[in-house]
């Protein structure tokens, strides 16, 4: 009796960095991408560990699936919003960092900024433009003028290229 070979997947043959990209790529297209990370974790121990990589969960594009979830189990979805928050994703940090600051109706900027920042830095232009309003009115010091001032640079430097890009092409807006 002939014993059975073990074939490694192509999966495992990637090196790492491709693999994390491939995942997050589909955590930042998939239409389910918390069922489509799963079914790639279920795949190989390898995958399990890309998967679980902090870039991977910062693709993740909560507006995917956030109404369904956040209605059909709303204690599931902020444990995702949670875990997400903490790998740096983006929309979650801005979710977060929009529940703290406004959570008694007064804005605590200097809870929230951590958050706003994380999001910030990701690219995420209302958390900055959000970030450098609650700075200012803050008026805590020179720094957390300094930090409002970078995210209005950012908020508007975005605003310049899209315009720019947006005249380059004919468009009226």
């Amino acid at each position: 009796m002939k014993a059975r070979r073990r074939h490694r997947s192509s999966l495992a043959e990637l090196p790492t960095d491709l693999a994390i990209k491939i995942a997050g790529r589909l955590a930042a297209t998939s239409k389910r991408p918390m069922d489509d990370l799963r079914a790639l974790r279920a795949t190989c121990r390898r995958m399990l560990r890309v998967c679980s990589e902090p870039e991977v969960g910062r693709r993740v594009t909560l507006g995917r699936f956030k109404d369904n979830m956040s209605w059909d189990d709303p204690a599931g979805y902020a444990t995702l919003v949670g875990h997400l928050t903490k790998v740096g994703n983006p929309e979650a940090c801005f979710l977060i960092g929009m529940e703290v600051a406004f959570r008694k109706g007064t804005p605590l900027a200097s809870v929230c900024t951590i958050e706003f920042q994380h999001a910030a830095e990701f690219g995420h232009n209302l958390a900055a433009y959000v970030g450098a309003i609650l700075l200012y009115r803050a008026n805590d010091d020179a720094v957390s003028d300094d930090v409002a001032r970078r995210y209005m640079r950012e908020v508007e430097g975005e605003e310049d290229a899209v315009a720019a890009a947006a005249a380059g092409h004919g468009c009226l807006h």
